[in-house]
């Protein structure tokens, strides 16, 4: 009896300890568990959820990215003669943190790359003490001589973190023809003003680039991947411009200026009357666009030393640049004078106010009514009785008041408007100005404002 009450106790005894010891395994379950959990849901953020963003910036720490400039299209008169065109160069940068890492004597590199690219030899060094970039540019487009001599002492002294990239540099080479027309692009290489400017979406390609796999310290890796993405290349333009008569109008131009002293320089375009092509448009007081920063009127220049080391200079410097970047025959007004009488007569002869039978008497000179001053015509005797025909042909001053008189203010401004004197022309390069008229009320408003802006605007005045 005593020994069966002595098992029992040690039955319970056993039961109450596997029952302990099953309360701490679900314990540690549900621990393990709760541990886990957070864990898993971290692990399903890092893998699933956000998988796009940690992929893309794991890519990017374990490469790099060097962008390759695209070949800007060519530039073509209409007998495809070459306007501006882009030249193969190279850029030499500096990588700093290769530098430091291959412990390059920096003092005698930049005294060397200063011999090489005529450059001080202190900013260089300053640069390739940086560190915090890994592109530090030297000098930018360079000559294929100076690229190889820089080539030439990097392999030969074996210099790691000196580097030669391909560019392109734009050329002009008819130098300062049809310079406002066509423009320049600037140290980026965008077109900044001309068809460069207007026709940049076109002109422009799309950048490659060749990517590389880096290491540690982003060294390259001895067994890297590298891919390359194509550049695409602009599209090539073709100009209404004839270099022959581009040529010949900026001779004459010259001719004009010397003949007659002009004092405000000179303008002037060529059109084919047929189609409203560009044959040819041409401002004096040019300039080269592949030196566009420079400034070509050697007498302003003259003007521009007086001025150094004051504080105008640089005003002084940027006006002097937009004056012979700018294109006159599309942003600066002028009187067209008795070329206008076309218009009027045109207008006229629509209108039904005059018929070519219609007569005119010129005597040199008239009191309008409603004109205070005295209009004379360039023929002071007069060009006596005519009808329509005579007066067109003899550009008579007389006689294009009456016919503006005959249509009035009314009718004359209505055909100005239609005739799209006071609008651009839509002429595809930059900067072009609208015309400029008399306001509609002086011209239609005449028991008010006279007739002196309704007369004088029929001849072009």
């Amino acid at each position: 009896m005593a020994i069966g009450s002595k098992g029992k106790r040690e039955y319970q005894r056993i039961r109450a300890d596997s029952g302990q010891h099953r309360r701490i395994l679900g314990l540690m379950l549900l621990l393990g568990l709760g541990a886990f959990i957070p864990t898993a849901l971290r692990l399903y953020g890092l893998m699933v959820t956000d998988y796009e963003y940690y992929s893309g910036l794991a890519l990017s720490n374990q490469t790099r990215s060097t962008g390759v400039t695209a070949p800007r299209g060519t530039l073509y008169d209409r007998n495809m003669n070459i306007l501006a065109c882009s030249e193969s160069v190279e850029n030499i940068y500096l990588d700093p943190r290769e530098l430091k890492q291959a412990g390059v004597d920096l003092q005698a590199l930049s005294r060397k790359l200063g011999e090489i690219l005529e450059q001080d030899s202190d900013i260089i060094q300053s640069k390739a003490e940086n560190t915090a970039y890994r592109y530090q540019l030297l000098k930018a487009s360079v000559s294929l001589e100076t690229a190889s001599a820089v080539r030439a002492y990097i392999n030969t002294d074996e210099i790691v973190g000196v580097h030669l990239e391909p560019a392109f540099q734009r050329s002009y080479p008819f130098g300062t023809l049809a310079a406002q027309v066509i423009g320049f692009t600037n140290a980026s290489g965008t077109g900044s003003e001309g068809i460069e400017a207007a026709y940049n979406s076109y002109l422009s390609g799309s950048a490659g680039k060749v990517v590389t796999t880096k290491g540690n310290n982003e060294m390259d890796m001895p067994f890297s991947y590298e891919n390359y993405v194509s550049t695409v290349p602009g599209c090539d333009v073709v100009l209404t411009l004839d270099t022959t008569v581009q040529a010949c109008l900026e001779e004459e131009l010259q001719k004009s200026v010397e003949r007659y002293d002009v004092q405000n320089g000179a303008f002037g375009l060529v059109m084919n009357v047929n189609t409203g092509e560009i044959l040819a448009m041409a401002t004096l007081g040019s300039y080269d666009p592949n030196n566009y920063l420079e400034i070509a009127d050697p007498e302003v220049l003259k003007q521009l030393e007086g001025l150094k080391d004051t504080e105008g200079y640089a005003q002084a410097l940027t006006d002097a640049r937009l004056k012979q970047w700018r294109n006159r025959c599309i942003s600066d007004g002028y009187e067209p004078g008795s070329t206008f009488k076309v218009l009027t007569m045109a207008a006229a002869l629509d209108s039904g106010a005059i018929d070519l039978n219609t007569p005119f008497y010129c005597r040199g000179s008239e009191q309008i009514p409603g004109r205070a001053q005295l209009l004379h015509c360039w023929r002071s005797t007069g060009h006596g009785a005519q009808k329509t025909p005579q007066a067109l042909q003899n550009s008579c001053n007389l006689a294009f008041a009456h016919i503006a008189l005959k249509m009035g203010g009314e009718t004359f401004y209505d055909y100005i408007t239609r005739f799209g004197i006071l609008e651009k022309t839509g002429l595809d390069l930059s900067g072009e100005s609208k015309g400029i008229f008399f306001d509609k009320a002086l011209v239609t408003d005449t028991d008010k404002w006279g007739t002196a802006s309704l007369t004088s605007g029929s001849f072009g005045q």
